[in-house]
């Protein structure tokens, strides 16, 4: 075989014909579940041995040749989707707008929270367990505080007989109740993290779900990150609010997510309680800091607009 040959062939490896990329996918797909499905039995026998490890390693390559040919997709597959968004309203505006982005995740938020609750309910009753009671009473309180914020943001959409200044102030004294439920909020949290300290509680996920868990928690904490600082650029003080409880909701994420991997991977040279009240402490203090400043914030704003309000009428 020539130069010409093997470079003949990186050429169509690299700009394949369609169906060639057809068969690769599905190569993919059947080679990656069959190697799943032996995984996920106890195989005996060398001929078995080794069409297990022939399979791992087609799934291997086609599945590394499949995401080299789809990379220089993704662009147009992006540009084909956003050009489908745009021509539905409820699809542009969620892609578009980001305070109407904000309220429709919210709305998932909100029942996920509800979702939560109940299932934490329901282990506590059926266990007995504080720690399960403790968590329902955080979700419970999550979800009546997400809940609040959704139901004020829909009176304020359908209030359109409500002047901007009245409309301004229901908003600064909606945050500022925001803060006081997240004060409320933090005393199940500190039980929940009172169990983790004191009876040595903890999340746990099977296997390696713990990994998906850390890739999802640590994604949660970086975009409400990113989304707060968006929303402060915002006059929206709902989306801000909002924002500001995702962001309460990804730190205690992050607590759960090291008392799974704690509990999952100490070989006993760690004290896990220390951790757990070093880390415990800081979620709650920052949980209180932050719903200190939303009152503040809310109190200082609606007096504000409380004093332009008489001014203006006394000028009038």
């Amino acid at each position: 075989m020539n130069k010409d040959f093997w470079k003949k062939l990186l050429q169509t490896l690299k700009k394949p014909p369609v169906w060639l990329q057809v068969v690769t996918y599905l190569v993919t797909i059947i080679s990656c579940v069959a190697a799943i499905c032996i995984a996920a039995t106890d195989f005996t026998g060398t001929f078995l041995e080794i069409i297990a490890y022939a399979l791992f390693g087609v799934a291997a390559l086609s599945l590394g040749y499949s995401v080299f040919l789809i990379i220089p997709l993704i662009p147009r597959i992006k540009k084909w989707f956003i050009a489908q968004a745009e021509k539905r309203e409820f699809t542009h505006s969620l892609l578009r707008n980001f305070g109407f982005r904000t309220i429709v995740l919210a709305c998932g938020s909100f029942a996920m929270s509800i979702a939560f609750g109940v299932l934490n309910g329901y282990k506590g009753i059926a266990f007995g367990s504080i720690w399960f009671g403790a968590l329902a009473a955080y979700y419970v309180f999550l979800a009546f505080l997400r809940g609040g914020i959704l139901l004020f943001h829909t009176h304020k959409r359908r209030g359109k007989r409500i002047t901007e200044e009245n409309r301004a102030l229901a908003e600064a004294h909606n945050y500022r109740n925001c803060g006081i439920i997240l004060l409320v909020l933090n005393i199940a949290l500190s039980s929940a993290i009172a169990q983790m300290i004191f009876d040595d509680q903890a999340f746990y996920y099977a296997d390696w779900t713990i990994f998906a868990y850390a890739a999802y928690a640590f994604f949660k904490l970086t975009m409400s990150i990113i989304n707060l600082v968006r929303a402060k650029k915002q006059d929206d003080m709902t989306v801000q609010a909002i924002r500001n409880t995702n962001l309460i909701d990804a730190t205690v994420s992050i607590l759960a997510l090291q008392t799974a991997l704690l509990h999952a991977f100490n070989t006993g040279d760690v004290n896990i309680s220390t951790f757990n009240t070093l880390t415990g402490i800081a979620v709650s203090l920052f949980s209180i800091s932050l719903a200190i400043l939303m009152i503040r914030k809310g109190h200082k704003q609606a007096k504000e607009i409380q004093l332009e309000n008489i001014h203006g009428k006394q000028s009038v």
